[in-house]
C-alpha cells in the first residue's frame, strides 16, 4: 500500500484545510457522529463512513471511521489511531494495491472476510439452544434468544449498508476513479451472499421463539389442567361440608351416631369415582 496513495488524518486537518477537500461540509458532518455505514457519491470524490461491528455480543463498534476518495488519492480519518494500527497489522495484504478505490474495497473485504465462520458459529450456538430448549434446559434461554436477536440485526443492516456502498461505488460516473468495477460488484454480490445468511438466522430466531413461547403454553396449559381436576375433585367435599355447615336445628343427621363415618365414606367414595372417570377420559 503506497503512502503516496493513502493517507490517514484526523477531523481537525479537514477544517484547517478545507480548501484541499470538495464537499468538507458534508464530510465533516459524517464525521460528527459515525453510526453506520454509508457513500455519498460525488463527480469529483465519494465520501462516507465505515462502523465495523463487533463480532461478539458487545454493541460498540469494533472500528469507526470515515473515507474520502479521489482519482489518485484515499484519505482515512479518525482520531483514535485504532485505524492505524489495524492497517500496520495488515499491511502485507494491501503490497499489489496502487490504486484507491482497490485499497477501499480490500479494506472492506477484510473487514467481512471471516463473516461467514462468524454466521456458522452463530447458526451451531442456536442449535444446541435449540437442543437444550428441548431437553428441558431453559436457563436464561430467552436472554440469550433476545440478544441473538439484536445481534442479527445489527449485523442486517451493516450488510445493506455496505451493500449500498458497493452499488454506490459502481455507478460513479467517472469511471476513472474506480478501476475495478468487476471487483466491486463480486464485493456487493458476496455481501448480499451474507445477508442471506443474516437473514435465514433470524428465521431461526424466531422460530426458537415460537418454540419456546408453544412449550411455556404447554407448561401452562398442563398447570391449569391440573388446578381444573383438583378443583374438581374437591367440588362434592365442598358442597357436602357447606350443606352440614348451616347447623340447622333439626337435622337428623346431626344426632345420628353413625354420620360422621357415612359422609366420610360418602366422600371418599366420591372422589375414587371422580378419578375414575377423569383417568378414564385421559384428564391426567
Amino acid at each position: 500500500m503506497a503512502d503516496a496513495v493513502v493517507k490517514l488524518i484526523n477531523a481537525e486537518e479537514i477544517r484547517k484545510n478545507k480548501e484541499g477537500f470538495f464537499h468538507e461540509r458534508e464530510l465533516l458532518h459524517s464525521l460528527g457522529s459515525v453510526r453506520y455505514c454509508k457513500a455519498e457519491v460525488f463527480r469529483e470524490c465519494i465520501l462516507g463512513t465505515l462502523r465495523i461491528p463487533q463480532k461478539k455480543e458487545e454493541r460498540i463498534p469494533q472500528l469507526s471511521f470515515g473515507f474520502y476518495m479521489t482519482e489518485d488519492k484515499l484519505y482515512f480519518i479518525e482520531d483514535s489511531g485504532e485505524l492505524k494500527h489495524w492497517l500496520e497489522k495488515q499491511k502485507e495484504r494491501f503490497e499489489n494495491e496502487t490504486s484507491p478505490d482497490q485499497i477501499l474495497l480490500k479494506v472492506m473485504e477484510l473487514m467481512v472476510e471471516n463473516d461467514i465462520l462468524y454466521l456458522s458459529h452463530f447458526e451451531k450456538e442456536m442449535e444446541q439452544m435449540e437442543e437444550e430448549l428441548l431437553a428441558g434446559r431453559e436457563h436464561d434461554f430467552f436472554a440469550l434468544l433476545t440478544r441473538h436477536r439484536q445481534k442479527l440485526s445489527e449485523l442486517n443492516a451493516y450488510y445493506a449498508q455496505l451493500v449500498s456502498i458497493g452499488d454506490a461505488v459502481c455507478s460513479h460516473e467517472s469511471m476513472e476513479m474506480v478501476t475495478g468495477g468487476d471487483s466491486w460488484e463480486r464485493f456487493t454480490n458476496r455481501i448480499e451472499r451474507l445477508q442471506n445468511h443474516v437473514h435465514l438466522l433470524q428465521d431461526n430466531v424466531l422460530q426458537l421463539r415460537e418454540l419456546y413461547q408453544s412449550m411455556q403454553d404447554a407448561k401452562q396449559n398442563k398447570i391449569m389442567c391440573i388446578l381444573t381436576v383438583v378443583t374438581t375433585l374437591f367440588l362434592p367435599l365442598t358442597l357436602l361440608t357447606g350443606w352440614y355447615g348451616m347447623n340447622f336445628s333439626y337435622m337428623p343427621e346431626l344426632q345420628w351416631k353413625y354420620s360422621y363415618f357415612v359422609v366420610i365414606a360418602i366422600a371418599v367414595i366420591t372422589v375414587i369415582i371422580e378419578i375414575i372417570y377423569f383417568k378414564k377420559k385421559k384428564f391426567f
